[in-house]
């Protein structure tokens, strides 16, 4: 049996690169599909909304330039890994930026006794039921690529005129408790709650294909992206 994920290897990556329209526009939607999890992942380390947005800009800014990318397409492998560790890199470069422009200041020293008889909180340890922000990263990767798959997929239904369609059909792909009874969109749509049923297969069928589509395009190869289609689902359960 054809394995879904043989069509594409890293091509979201590859089309990337150059100057030319086609490029920018791969460029612009690899940045959008990772920049809530980078930003996911900058708050969960402790930072503000705001501090975390400016960091991450910081980082695709950085990533843009000096060939970067082209350094993620020679080692390959899964795009989401290559950029979380890129992150992780980025923001040790920015310590250490921190810690040289101290380094040798006239920097306060505060002691960190915590006198007993206080009722001041003293050094607090991380609470280890709280996703730590490499799993915030992969979960709000997941819901961002579903999201795109969900895009795509209305994208495809619009080019055929069937925008109503999708506008009906999409709660029950997307497991809104609000959707509509499939016998009433039956009624507003015209056909039968069977031929209801049949659709909402059939679009739950697309959908899968497209989010496969998607993660297709960050990996190196059919089995990677299998990994990945698993590591999708256990992310999208933590």
């Amino acid at each position: 049996m054809t394995s879904p994920f043989q069509a594409t290897r890293w091509t979201l990556v590859v089309r990337s690169r150059g100057d030319d329209t086609p490029a920018k526009a791969a460029l612009s939607e690899l940045c959008e599909a990772y920049y809530e999890p980078v930003v996911v992942f900058l708050r969960r380390e402790g930072r503000g909304d705001d501090a975390a947005r400016d960091l991450a800009h910081g980082f695709f800014a950085r990533l843009l330039e000096g060939g970067a990318l082209e350094q993620a397409e020679q080692v390959r492998g899964r795009f989401r890994s290559y950029l979380l560790g890129a992150l992780k890199h980025f923001l040790a470069d920015q310590r250490d930026h921190g810690m040289a422009a101290k380094r040798g200041g006239r920097v306060e020293h505060v002691s960190v006794d915590v006198d007993a008889s206080t009722s001041a909180p003293g050094l607090q340890v991380a609470d280890s039921g709280v996703a730590g922000p490499d799993a915030e990263f992969d979960r709000q990767w997941a819901i961002s690529l579903l999201d795109s798959a969900l895009r795509d997929l209305e994208s495809e239904l619009t080019a055929e005129g069937k925008a109503a369609v999708f506008d009906l059909l999409k709660p029950w792909l997307t497991g809104d408790a609000d959707a509509a009874s499939q016998s009433n969109i039956g009624e507003a749509l015209g056909i039968s709650t069977d031929a209801v049923k049949v659709s909402v297969h059939r679009l739950r069928k697309r959908f899968r294909a497209l989010v496969k589509k998607r993660i297709a395009d960050t990996v190196e190869g059919a089995a990677q992206a299998q990994e990945e289609w698993q590591h999708l689902m256990a992310a999208l359960r933590s």
